[in-house]
């Protein structure tokens, strides 16, 4: 078993890194390509084929490396949602669907997902509940999966972000499941972290630079989430359930709360919340200054950080108050490019009406 923690991860590598440059040439002539507009910073099409090269690598890899067991019957629900998913980002990629058919799509494989017996059935603890009516599992449930996919596909907004929040996920997915047992589950995310990882080669490279697409995102997003209900449900009898729980909940907290404050912004702006705008996390960081892989690498450290203080404080002070302390955390930071925006929104107005008196 011990050989499969590193034969399948490096299969997907190989597998994805070879399969990358035969989608590359297929995608510009059939347009399967990201348009340059005036949101984005790429002056050319950029291939968006890293979601299905994810995908295949990941799979031909277990399926060529790790033998069939009962356990990864539990993975077939994600597997067809996965499948429908990436089937819709790639329509999506080519010919732009309306968000609320995709909305309908989504909504309707967390239903899908709920049926299947994948529901959230506590709140372990938080804030001293546990145990919740049916009507409320389903609400949340069907709310979070959405949510969760969502909040996923907006941060895939600049190089290598969605690929690294999602590599150092899957890392601590890994962790979760094998002090659970899960086994197989460790083996599967590992093998993302292998596709991944030869995603982002050629996504931070300048000269064969692809993109992850919708296809990507919306697939990681969804994985993510329901691998992270996977491990909790398992978890349910061990003496690991909160520390599971805490751990699936900082994985998920940076993009999920950055959607609720982009929402509630744009809102709080009048505008719907679904406007495309340049408000997210890593706008805000961009405005710093600094490029897209080292704002990248600074979200990616953020959602490591949060993680460890989650953590820490969880040894202290349990579940509630460590949840407390990675939003306290993560509300201080984002005030504080928020307030480096507006700076800069000031600066930029008052050299604007600089140059207007000189003229």
């Amino acid at each position: 078993m011990n050989s499969y923690y590193i034969i399948s991860p490096i299969t997907a590598f190989i597998l994805s890194f070879l399969i990358i440059p035969a989608l590359r040439k297929i995608a510009i002539p059939i347009g399967l390509v990201d348009k340059p507009n005036y949101r984005k910073i790429h002056s050319n099409p950029v291939p968006l084929v890293g979601g299905i090269a994810i995908f295949f690598a990941t799979i031909l890899a277990l399926t060529l490396v790790v033998p069939f067991n009962s356990e990864l019957l539990a993975y077939k629900n994600t597997f067809i949602g996965v499948v429908i998913l990436l089937i819709v980002g790639v329509i999506d990629d080519r010919f732009d669907l309306r968000a609320s058919l995709k909305l309908a799509i989504q909504l309707l494989l967390a239903h899908f997902i709920f049926s299947q017996g994948i529901k959230i059935e506590s709140l372990n603890g938080f804030f001293g509940v546990y145990a919740l009516p049916d009507w409320i599992q389903y609400f949340l449930t069907i709310i979070i999966i959405t949510g969760v996919v969502n909040a996923f596909n907006l941060m895939d907004g600049i190089d290598g972000l969605a690929a690294g929040m999602a590599i150092v996920g899957f890392a601590i997915f890994t962790v979760l499941a094998t002090v659970n047992g899960q086994h197989y589950a460790a083996i599967i995310f590992l093998t993302s972290i292998g596709a991944l990882l030869a995603f982002l080669r050629y996504n931070l490279s300048h000269k064969k630079k692809i993109f992850m697409g919708d296809a990507g995102s919306l697939i990681i997003g969804f994985v993510m989430v329901v691998s992270g209900l996977h491990l909790i449900q398992a978890a349910q009898d061990s003496i690991y359930l909160s520390t599971i729980t805490l751990g699936v909940i900082s994985v998920l907290f940076v993009p999920v709360f950055d959607a609720f404050r982009v929402f509630r912004r744009r809102l709080k702006s009048g505008k719907s919340p679904f406007q495309a705008d340049k408000t997210h996390l890593h706008h805000l960081i961009l405005i710093t200054g600094l490029k897209h892989k080292m704002a990248s690498f600074f979200i990616v450290s953020m959602m490591t950080l949060i993680a460890i203080i989650g953590y820490l404080s969880f040894q202290f002070a349990g579940l509630t108050i460590s949840i407390a302390m990675m939003l306290f955390v993560f509300i201080i930071i984002t005030t504080i490019l928020q307030f480096n925006e507006k700076l800069n929104y000031w600066k930029n107005f008052i050299r604007q009406m600089e140059n207007w008196n000189k003229e």
